[in-house]
C-alpha cells in the first residue's frame, strides 16, 4: 500500500493547489508533472528513453487536442464575425430566452449528441463558448458543459468506450450486453439528477425560487434524453444511445420550451423580433455538414474503417519512437475543419475577417495550451510507466489495485470510483476502461461479484469522471475564455461525480 500512497501524491498536489489554495492550473499542472516525473525516476526507475517516449507521445496528443480546440473556436469566431451566430441566437431566442432552458438545450441535449458522434472532449469545447455567447457567465458555461457531458460518455464516439475499452479481455457478448443494459438503466435514471444539478448551477447567485420553479422542466429534460438512451442501448447496443438520446432531447426541449410547457408563466414578455429564416438556415449549414459527416464516419462500417486507417506516424530519436499516431480523417478536428471551410466559402470570408477570428482564437487558447502540455505529459508518463526498471506495475494499476484493497468487501459500492479515477487521470473514458476493466474483472471474480454489474459501474464511473479531468476542464475553459479558475470548476463538478458514483453503487447493491 506504500506505493499506492506515493502514487497519489501528484493528484493530491493538484487537488490541494487548485481547490484549497485556489492556484491557477498553469501553476499547478507543471508541479504535478514534476512530482510524477520524480516518482517515476526514483521509485519506478523509469529509463530515460521511457521518459523521452512519454514526452514524444505527449507531443502528438497535445497537437491533436490543440487542433480540436483551435479549429472549433476558429469556426465559431468566423460565424461570430460574419454575423451568422447572431442570427442563430435570435432563432434560439424565439424558442426561449431563458438561460436555464439554454443550459438544457445546449449543455445537455447538444452535448449528449456531440459526445455520441465525436467524443474526445469535443462536446464541452463546442458547447461552453456557445453558452457564453448566448449569455451565461464563463464559469457557469464551462461547469454546465462538463457536467452535461457525463451520461452520454459511456456510449460516446459511437460506443468507443465499450467497443474498444472492453476489447482484449475475452468478455462474452452476453456479458457486455448485460453491462450495457445496466449502464443505460442506471445512468439514464441518474441523468435526471444531472439535469437538476445543471439547473442549480445555472441559477447560482440568483433568487432561490428560480431554481425550484425550474425543477419540473429539468426533470423533463433528463427524461427526454434518458428514456431513448436506455431503449436504444437495450434494443440496439452501445453505438447509438448517446446520438439518439441527444437528438431526441434537443427536439423535445425546444418543443416544450417554445410552448412554455412546465415553465413558469412570465408576464410582459416582449414579442421576439422576426427571424430571417434563410439566414438561420445558412448559419446552420456548417453545423449540418459537420454533424452529417461525423455520423456517417462513425456509423457506416466501410467508411469508418477507411477513414480510421489513414494514419500519420512520427519518427523519433534512436530508441525513442512515439506510440501515438494522428488519424487526420477520423479525429474531430477534421470535421470542424470541414465546417470551417464550408463557412468560409458559403459566407465569402475575406482575409481580414479570418485574421481577426484567428487572433481572437489565439487569445482564448494560449493559457489552455500551457495547462494541457503538462497535464498530457503527466498522463502519458502514467500510461507508459509499466516499462520500468523496478519491476512494478504501471502507476495507474497501482492506484487501482490500492483502491480495490482499501474497499475490500465494499467494492461494489465504490467500484464506480475506480472508473472515475481513470477518467480523472487520463481525460478519457475509453482509456479508463482499457486501464481498469481487467482489474475490475479480476476483483469481481475474486469476490464472486456479478461481472456485468461491475463492468456497468466501471462505465458509469468512467463517464462522470470526465467532468473532473483537468485535461477536459482546460479544453473547455480555453474555449470559453475562462482563465485561472479551474479549481472553482472542480468544486462544482466534483459534487455530481460523488453523487452519481455513490448512487450507482447503492442501486447496484439492490439490482
Amino acid at each position: 500500500m506504500t506505493l499506492f500512497w506515493v502514487t497519489l501524491v501528484p493528484f493530491a498536489l493538484l487537488f490541494v493547489l487548485l481547490v484549497f489554495l485556489r492556484r491557477p492550473a498553469y501553476e499547478a499542472a507543471p508541479l504535478a508533472w514534476l512530482a510524477t516525473l520524480l516518482i517515476g525516476l526514483f521509485v519506478w526507475q523509469l529509463p530515460g528513453t521511457v521518459v523521452a517516449t512519454s514526452l514524444a507521445n505527449a507531443g502528438v496528443v497535445f497537437l491533436e487536442v490543440m487542433l480540436i480546440i483551435t479549429v472549433a473556436l476558429l469556426m465559431l469566431n468566423v460565424l461570430i464575425r460574419t454575423g451568422h451566430l447572431d442570427t442563430i441566437q435570435c432563432a434560439i431566442a424565439r424558442v426561449s430566452d431563458d438561460r436555464r432552458v439554454l443550459a438544457m438545450l445546449l449543455g445537455w441535449g447538444l452535448v449528449g449528441f456531440v459526445e455520441g458522434i465525436a467524443g474526445f472532449g469535443t462536446p464541452a469545447v463546442l458547447a461552453a463558448p456557445l453558452l457564453v455567447y448566448f449569455g451565461l457567465p464563463p464559469l457557469k458555461a464551462v461547469a454546465i458543459a462538463l457536467i452535461g457531458n457525463s451520461t452520454a460518455v459511456p456510449f460516446g464516439a459511437a460506443g468507443t468506450p465499450v467497443v474498444i475499452g472492453f476489447s482484449g479481455l475475452g468478455l462474452s457478448e452476453d456479458t457486455i450486453g448485460q453491462a450495457v443494459f445496466q449502464t443505460a438503466a442506471i445512468h439514464g435514471t441518474l441523468g435526471v439528477f444531472i439535469t437538476v444539478f445543471i439547473a442549480w448551477v445555472a441559477t447560482l447567485g440568483e433568487e432561490k425560487g428560480r431554481f425550484r420553479e425550474f425543477i419540473p422542466f429539468a426533470v423533463f429534460s433528463g427524461l427526454a434524453f434518458g428514456l431513448p438512451y436506455f431503449l436504444v442501448a437495450w434494443l440496439v447496443g452501445p453505438e447509438l444511445p448517446a446520438i439518439i438520446g441527444g437528438v431526441t432531447a434537443m427536439a423535445l426541449i425546444a418543443w416544450a420550451a417554445h410552448r412554455g410547457w412546465l415553465l413558469p408563466v412570465r408576464g410582459g414578455r416582449e414579442a421576439a423580433e422576426p427571424v430571417d429564416k434563410r439566414g438561420v438556415l445558412r448559419g446552420l449549414v456548417p453545423f449540418f455538414v459537420m454533424a452529417v459527416a461525423l455520423i456517417l464516419s462513425r456509423t457506416v462500417g466501410p467508411l469508418r474503417e477507411w477513414l480510421a486507417g489513414v494514419e500519420i506516424g512520427f519518427a523519433g530519436l534512436p530508441g525513442v519512437s512515439p506510440d501515438q499516431t494522428l488519424q487526420p480523417l477520423f479525429t474531430p478536428y477534421f470535421y470542424f475543419l470541414l465546417a470551417l471551410i464550408t463557412a468560409m466559402f458559403l459566407f465569402r470570408v475575406d482575409r481580414a475577417t479570418l485574421g481577426g477570428a484567428a487572433v481572437a482564437t489565439w487569445q482564448r487558447v494560449r493559457i489552455a495550451a500551457i495547462v494541457l502540455v503538462f497535464i498530457i505529459s503527466l498522463t502519458q508518463l502514467l500510461l507508459i510507466s509499466a516499462d520500468n526498471g523496478a519491476g512494478l506495475p504501471s502507476m495507474p494499476q497501482v492506484l487501482g489495485q490500492g483502491l480495490a484493497e482499501l474497499l475490500g468487501g465494499g467494492f461494489v459500492l465504490f467500484s464506480a470510483f475506480v472508473g472515475a479515477l481513470g477518467s480523472f487521470m487520463t481525460g478519457s473514458a475509453t482509456v479508463s476502461n482499457l486501464l481498469f476493466t481487467g482489474l475490475q474483472v479480476d476483483t469481481a471474480e475474486a469476490l464472486a461479484l456479478a461481472l456485468p454489474s461491475i463492468l456497468a459501474l466501471q462505465l458509469i464511473g468512467a463517464g462522470v469522471g470526465n467532468m473532473i479531468s483537468l485535461q477536459n476542464i482546460a479544453m473547455a475553459a480555453g474555449a470559453a475564455g475562462l482563465e485561472a479558475r479551474e479549481g472553482q470548476v472542480i468544486r462544482e463538478t466534483i459534487i455530481p461525480v460523488l453523487v452519481v458514483c455513490t448512487s450507482a453503487g447503492l442501486l447496484m447493491l439492490v439490482w
